[in-house]
């Protein structure tokens, strides 16, 4: 579901991705990612439950109130009863 998602959100279109050069302990770039419109996709998938809010490389908390709201709502992965995370699936 998140992988669909992701892809209607930015297939097709010409992004940017903003990064500080930093990789996670399996070799991928950390780095936030823009569509076209400026939208911020990583936001956006958090928003729409399909991600995580992974603050050992995020400070932004408004990464953690978008969390929350979709949590609340239950949407995305928070429609089930016990989510398992994807640094704890792994």
């Amino acid at each position: 579901m998140a992988k669909e998602t992701l892809s209607r959100l930015c297939f097709g279109q010409m992004v940017t991705i903003l990064s500080k050069g930093y990789f996670d302990r399996n070799g991928r770039l950390i780095g936030e990612i823009f569509d076209a419109d400026g939208i911020n996709i990583n936001k956006e998938m958090v928003r729409l439950g399909m991600a995580w809010h992974f603050k050992k490389y995020s400070d932004d908390m408004s990464y953690d109130k978008l969390e929350i709201e979709a949590r609340d709502s239950k949407i995305g992965l928070w429609k089930d009863k016990e989510p398992v995370a994807p640094w704890d699936f792994r």
